[in-house]
């Protein structure tokens, strides 16, 4: 399999939406920037709401988005246990999110991982499955 990809459309919710200007590839974590309306990569530290993007564009255009459903992704660096909550990592990727704290982690949960992620590997993530 490869980032991008549903593992069951039946089971995912998917929206169209306007890109921010930077680019962004099929499988990038992205989130929704209130201030404009617009989505983009995310990066350590963005707050949600997130999507994976399941098509690519060079910027300022429409992509779908899967907000809610199992989709494959990459991670940083770092394994992530299945089970584990994930949060942005670098430019649209995931990192474990480490313990929780209710007054730093609120607002940057992307979801739950529901495979085992090797260091700088894919997985499966379910967005938007974070309680």
């Amino acid at each position: 399999m490869a980032s991008g990809d549903l593992k069951d459309v039946d089971k995912s919710t998917v929206i169209t939406v306007t890109a921010g200007a930077s680019a962004i590839a099929i499988g990038d974590v992205v989130h929704f920037k209130q201030s404009d309306g617009l989505w983009y990569t995310v990066t350590t530290g963005d707050l949600g709401k997130f999507g994976v993007a399941l098509d690519a564009t060079a910027g300022s255009g429409t992509i779908r988005v899967c907000i809610w459903g199992e989709v494959e992704v990459k991670a940083t660096a770092a394994a992530i246990a299945k089970g584990a909550y994930v949060i942005p990592g670098t430019t649209g990727f995931v990192v474990d999110a480490g313990t929780l704290d209710a007054t730093s982690i609120l607002g940057k949960l992307v979801g739950t991982a529901m495979t085992a992620f090797t260091s700088g590997g894919q997985g499966i993530l379910w967005v938007g499955l974070v309680g």
